[in-house]
């Protein structure tokens, strides 16, 4: 995460509150607003902890938060052996998809 500034904010996430609020951002190099449509923003981020800041609330706003658990090795390798084995069953022979 950004380093947080003085007054508490952080620029780089203050710049895409801006591109969801108002739909685009200021070019200071051009002095016109640049209008950005059809954009869809997908973001992750991990507990603030080692170095790590909180997001601000007026960010988080926009977006449907989650949290995930760690999964356990069981649970990946159920997901993977699913994925695997519905990959084997298309045009492999029987002893293929056996060792899936």
């Amino acid at each position: 995460m950004p380093a947080t500034e003085f007054y508490g904010a952080q620029p780089p996430i203050e710049l895409l509150r801006t591109l969801v609020d108002r739909k685009g951002v200021y070019d200071r190099a051009e002095w016109e607003w640049k209008r950005v449509d059809d954009c869809t923003l997908v973001a992750c981020a991990a507990p603030p902890t080692g170095g790590r800041s909180v997001i601000t609330q007026r960010l988080t706003t926009h977006f449907a938060v989650l949290c995930m658990p760690q999964a356990s090795q069981a649970v990946l390798d159920r997901i993977f052996k699913s994925i695997l084995d519905g990959f084997l069953k298309t045009g492999f022979t029987e002893p293929i998809q056996g060792t899936g």
